[in-house]
C-alpha cells in the first residue's frame, strides 16, 4: 500500500501511543470483543492482526499499512474464534460480496469490463463511481500494460489464478475501482484464497481509487494510477511467490517496481528521507508498520538493478519463493544467495553503503537523492596528526560513515592517511570501504583488507594539495538470524551479529 507522507508524520505520536498500548507477543491469553478467548501465541497474533486491520480500514489516520495489515489478518485468521473469524472474512471480502466490512461493499449493482488478463469492476453511481467509462477503459488498458511489463517483460510468475471468482472467467485478475481517499488510501492488494497445493501461495485482487482526483492526491491522476497499479500488482505477484515472506521486502521491492514501470513519476523519492541514504545506521530489513523505512529502502534494489540488471531482483524473489523450484529462503538469506555469484553480500553491501555517501556518483538519478550523513568528521594537522582509537557499534545490514580532512598545513604531496581498523571477526561479515575525494583526479574507492579476526589497515593520499576528504564506511553485512524469535527483522528473527564494534584509528603520516 502506498501512503502519503504528510498524514502519517502528523500522527506519528498518536501511532506510537497506540502501539505501546498493545499487548506483548509473549502474552498467553487475550480477551476478544465477543466474550470468547484466544489462547496461545497464535491466537494473540491473530487478535493483534484483527485489531490492526480494523484500524487500517476504519477511515481514521491512526492505522498501519493496510495491504500488509490485511495480509497478516489473512495468514493468521485461522487462529481466531468463530465470531472474530467471520469479522475477518468480511474485512477481506470483495466490494461485490455482501456483507463487507466498513462500507467497502458497493451499494449498487456493479458493472465489469474484461480484456486481456484483467477484469475491472466499478459502479455507475454513488461516490464510488469513476468519472467516466473512458476512465475505466484507460485503467483497463493501463493494468494490462502493468501485467505485460511485470510478467512478460521482467519475467515474474503471474499472480495465482482465482478461478471463476469475480465473474470474469478464465481466471482473469480482478481490479475494483472504489473511492478510497476518505480512508487515506491509494490502493489495496488483498490476499484471498490459499492455493490448494501450497499453503504459502495465495490468489488476490486489487482495489484502486476510483479517480485519483488531483485535488485529493496532488498530482496527475493517470500518473498516480500508474505507479499505484505497478506497486499493488507486484504485491499480487509476490503472494504467488510466498505470502509469508518478510514484509519489509514485500514493500521495498514493490516501491522499487513503481520506478521501473514509470520512471518519469519519481513518486517514490518522497520516501528517501527514511531510507539508508539518510539513515544508514538503521538496518535494511527494518519494517515499521507506522513508518516509511520499508518504502524508502527501495533504493537498495535500485542500486542492485543499476549494477547487475533488473533481473537480480527476480533472482532474489526466486530464492525466496516457496513454490517448487524456489529457494524457500527468508528475505536476507535470499539476497545473500542471489548475490553470491556477483562478488558476495559483503562486497555488494559495502559498495552500496559507501556509494550512498555520494549518490550523485552512484545512481543514475542520484543528483536528486539525499546523501548519507557522516557520524563524525575530523581534521588532522601536524600538531594533531591522529585520533584516539574510537569504537563504533554498527547494526546488522547497516553502516556508519566517518570523514577525515587534511589540515591546511598538510600541503606536501607525501602526506598519507593511515587507517587502522580492529573490527569484528570475518564471520560477522564486516566491510570497511574508503572513498578518497581527490581535487584533480577522479574519486577513488579502496577496500580495507580485513584478517579473519577483523583487523586491517590501509594508506591513502592525504595532502591538502590533492585531497578534499576521505570518507570511511563501516558496514555490517551480516544476514544471519535466529529465526522466529519475535525479533522483528528478517524471518521475524534476532540477528546473530546485532551490533558488533569496529575500532578505528586515523593517523596522518608521511611516506
Amino acid at each position: 500500500m502506498r501512503r502519503t507522507v504528510a498524514a502519517a508524520v502528523a500522527l506519528s505520536t498518536a501511532l506510537s501511543l497506540a502501539i505501546l498500548s498493545s499487548p506483548s507477543s509473549s502474552a498467553a491469553v487475550e480477551e476478544t470483543g465477543h466474550g470468547t478467548t484466544a489462547v496461545g501465541p497464535a491466537g494473540v497474533r491473530a487478535q493483534r492482526a484483527l485489531r490492526t486491520a480494523t484500524q487500517a480500514l476504519a477511515g481514521d489516520a491512526l492505522r498501519t499499512d493496510p495491504s500488509m495489515a490485511l495480509l497478516r489478518l489473512r495468514l493468521t485468521m485461522g487462529a481466531l474464534p468463530p465470531a472474530d473469524r467471520r469479522q475477518a472474512a468480511m474485512m477481506l471480502a470483495r466490494p461485490t460480496d455482501n456483507p463487507d466490512f466498513y462500507g467497502q461493499t458497493y451499494s449498487v449493482k456493479a458493472e465489469e469490463k474484461c480484456a486481456g488478463h484483467i477484469c475491472i469492476h466499478w459502479v455507475p453511481t454513488t461516490r464510488d463511481a469513476p468519472p467516466s467509462t473512458r476512465w475505466v477503459t484507460r485503467q483497463l488498458h493501463m493494468l494490462n500494460h502493468v501485467w505485460s511489463f511485470e510478467v512478460e517483460k521482467l519475467g515474474y510468475h503471474p499472480p495465482i489464478s482465482d478461478g471463476s471468482r469475480g465473474g470474469g472467467g478464465s481466471g482473469r485478475f480482478d481490479v475494483y475501482l472504489k473511492e478510497l481517499h476518505h480512508q487515506g488510501l491509494y490502493g489495496l492488494t488483498v490476499a484471498e484464497q490459499r492455493a490448494s497445493s501450497n499453503k504459502n501461495l495465495y490468489s488476490s485482487y486489487l482495489l484502486l481509487d476510483n479517480d485519483f482526483e488531483r485535488s485529493q492526491y496532488g498530482s496527475n491522476p493517470m500518473q498516480v494510477a500508474r505507479v499505484t497499479a505497478a506497486h499493488e500488482f507486484f504485491h499480487a505477484i509476490q503472494y504467488g511467490y510466498d505470502a509469508h515472506e518478510d514484509l519489509w521486502m514485500l514493500e521495498s521491492t514493490a516501491t522499487w517496481m513503481e520506478d521501473q514501470f514509470d520512471d518519469s513519476s519519481n513518486d517514490n523519492r518522497q520516501y528517501l528521507p527514511w531510507s539508508q541514504l539518510r539513515r544508514p545506521g538503521t538496518p535494511l530489513d527494518t519494517y515499521d508498520s507506522t513508518g516509511f523505512e520499508q518504502y524508502g529502502n527501495w533504493v537498495f534494489f535500485q542500486y542492485l538493478s543499476e549494477r547487475l540488471g533488473r533481473g537480480i531482483v527476480r533472482s532474489i524473489w526466486k530464492h525466496a519463493a516457496a513454490f517448487r523450484g524456489g529457494g524457500h529462503e527468508y528475505s536476507a538469506a535470499a539476497i545473500r544467495s542471489a548475490l553470491r555469484k556477483h562478488g558476495g553480500m559483503t562486497k555488494v553491501f559495502g559498495g552500496y553503503a559507501s556509494g550512498n555517501t555520494v549518490p550523485g556518483r552512484t545512481y543514475s538519478e542520484g543528483r536528486f537523492y539525499p546523501a548519507a550523513p557522516v557520524r563524525s568528521s575530523v581534521t588532522l594537522t601536524r600538531t594533531a596528526p591522529s585520533t584516539a582509537w574510537t569504537s563504533y557499534a554498527v547494526k546488522h545490514l547497516a553502516s556508519i560513515d566517518l570523514e577525515a580532512k587534511p589540515g591546511a598545513d598538510l600541503v606536501a604531496k607525501q602526506w598519507r592517511l593511515r587507517i587502522k581498523v580492529d573490527g569484528p571477526a570475518r564471520s560477522a561479515m564486516p566491510a570497511v570501504v574508503v572513498l578518497v575525494d581527490r581535487k584533480h583526479h577522479p574519486m577513488t574507492r579502496q577496500w580495507v583488507p580485513l584478517s579473519r579476526t577483523g583487523s586491517g589497515s590501509v594508506q591513502v593520499p592525504f595532502s591538502r594539495a590533492t585531497t578534499q576528504r576521505v570518507t570511511l564506511t563501516l558496514a555490517n553485512s551480516s544476514t544471519r538470524f535466529r529465526c522466529n524469535t519475535g525479533g522483528g527483522y528478517s524471518c521475524d528473527g534476532t540477528p546473530t551479529a546485532p551490533h558488533p564494534r569496529f575500532r578505528v584509528k586515523l593517523i596522518a603520516v608521511t611516506r
